[in-house]
């Protein structure tokens, strides 16, 4: 596949309806419940992309499940596999190459190579085709889908969040959970670690409004860069020039000193007031498919809406979609944490988890106590802040097979000796964590013990014939008369 950048959300729509990844729904479906009942379906099947053009009581279409698969993942990214984007990524951050960004620039390895596509401002964007201000905001008229029965306000899951840092100007953005409360307001669902969080109080000892803009569609670049999460310093926006080998265009917004994507296909401009009490919400779905508790929130005052003259809505429906892209996105950019972390040989964030709350590390095991060293060191990255399990195993297991470590984790482990605990922010959309109290991790050393992990004997060696049998067998096999093997079941 040619390396590509979609300059809108309509040209990936007809790439995917050309490829077969998308399915058109021509039935008036209704977006309470029904839609996101639909959704799940197709996602549990590993179905395409969702295209509902008849949404009841509401002009607008509905794209769902638009990168649910790996497949469409890279599709969106302009590449065959995600290796391709790793190896980008490895080059772009290698130390070792003269000619890299990291030596020329001597700073952090991801913020070395973002700065080499930032985005570029355009002085008009098929965004604001259609422009609403003031009394004609009307955010009903977005077919938000709800996907529980337990909601009372539909949730924006799959909308990036921009605002700027007061002090320093810099363009700050990611993918939060946020909920429409009525026709002109917006209760925003970021964590007290998120960016956003913060600025919003130096917004408030500046005694100023925070600036935010809601943009929905677009390059599907620009989501999956958002949802990325490298850290604060790490801007979506410019993380989607990398992505897509290609800057991203932005244009002014109409109400705000703000810049979003030129090729959206709606923005929700608006404001923060800081001295504003916060207000409690419920119905939060979360990443694993269940209702949170309820949340005091920040709330964004809508000042204009602006569109495409036909948009297209995309929505996330909580569940499936979400899991793949994070877990997609978190292999794909490996290079970048084995900056960080050297001896990090793979890593994997487990669906069963809802690719958040349970991780697996293999590590090229030197000494005594690196296991423990390298876990704490994983688990300060932002990638990892909401993981609660992480399995450090050898580089002989296969992370994203789930038999062999838990082959590892019943062999190699002592309850006494290979268990600990750190602290850290508790993710408030853990359902099984206590409301406002500070969070725990597990780590789990299923390495083989070295010399001073043991208290006595030697690390028992493996039932195994040796290789020099292994490979005479292996030669041999024809002439048993038992039968092909593959390669997997063929040692």
């Amino acid at each position: 596949m040619i390396a590509m950048a979609y300059r809108c959300l309509a040209d990936f729509l007809e790439d995917l309806g050309h490829a077969g990844e998308l399915a058109r729904v021509e039935t008036e479906v209704d977006s309470r419940l029904e839609l996101a009942e639909i959704t799940r379906r197709i996602a549990d099947a590993d179905g395409p992309a969702l295209l509902f053009g008849k949404v009841q009581g509401h002009e607008i279409p509905i794209v769902s499940h638009l990168l649910g698969s790996q497949q469409r993942i890279c599709r969106a990214l302009g590449i065959g596999q995600l290796s391709v984007l790793s190896e980008r990524i490895e080059r772009l951050v290698d130390p070792a190459t003269p000619e890299g960004w990291f030596e020329k620039l001597k700073t952090a390895p991801h913020v070395a190579a973002l700065s080499q596509v930032p985005p570029r401002s355009v002085r008009s964007g098929a965004c604001q085709q259609v422009v609403r201000l003031g009394d004609d905001v009307d955010l009903t008229a977005l077919p938000l889908p709800l996907v529980s029965e337990v909601e009372q306000s539909p949730t924006l899951t799959a909308a990036v969040l921009a605002t700027v840092d007061p002090d320093t100007h810099r363009a700050v953005s990611g993918r939060y959970d946020l909920k429409r409360i009525d026709s002109g307001r917006v209760a925003l669902g970021w964590a007290a670690h998120d960016e956003p969080a913060r600025l919003l109080g130096e917004y408030r000892r500046h005694g100023e409004k925070m600036p935010v803009a809601v943009v929905f569609g677009g390059d599907p670049a620009v989501l999956l860069a958002a949802m990325a999460a490298l850290g604060p310093q790490a801007d979506a926006l410019t993380l989607a020039g990398l992505l897509r080998e290609k800057p991203l265009d932005l244009v002014a917004c109409r109400s705000v000193d703000l810049s979003v994507a030129a090729d959206a296909e709606i923005v929700i401009e608006g404001y923060v007031d800081p001295v504003e009490p916060l207000v409690e919400t419920a119905g939060w779905p979360t990443p694993s498919g269940y209702v949170a508790s309820p949340r005091l929130v920040p709330v964004m005052h809508a000042t204009a809406v602006t569109h495409r003259a036909n948009p297209v809505l995309p929505v996330m429906i909580p569940g499936k979609e979400g899991g793949v892209i994070a877990r997609s996105l978190a292999r794909a950019l490996l290079p970048l944490w084995r900056q960080t972390v050297p001896e990090l040989v793979d890593f994997d964030l487990p669906m069963l988890g809802a690719a958040r709350h349970l991780a697996v590390i293999s590590i090229r095991k030197r000494y005594a106590g690196q296991a423990q060293r390298v876990a704490q060191a994983m688990l300060s990255l932002w990638r990892f802040w909401a993981v609660k399990w992480l399995i450090v195993v050898d580089e002989s297991v296969a992370v994203d097979d789930l038999a062999q470590v838990m082959a590892a984790v019943s062999t190699q482990t002592a309850v006494d000796r290979d268990l600990m605990n750190y602290p850290g922010p508790a993710d408030p959309w853990d359902i099984a964590a206590e409301p406002c109290q500070l969070g725990q991790r597990l780590v789990i050393d299923a390495t083989a013990k070295l010399p001073g992990e043991r208290r006595q004997s030697a690390w028992p060696q493996r039932l195994e014939a040796g290789q020099s049998v292994r490979d005479q067998v292996r030669q041999r096999w024809g002439e048993y008369g038992l039968g092909l093997l593959d390669e997997t079941n063929n040692p």
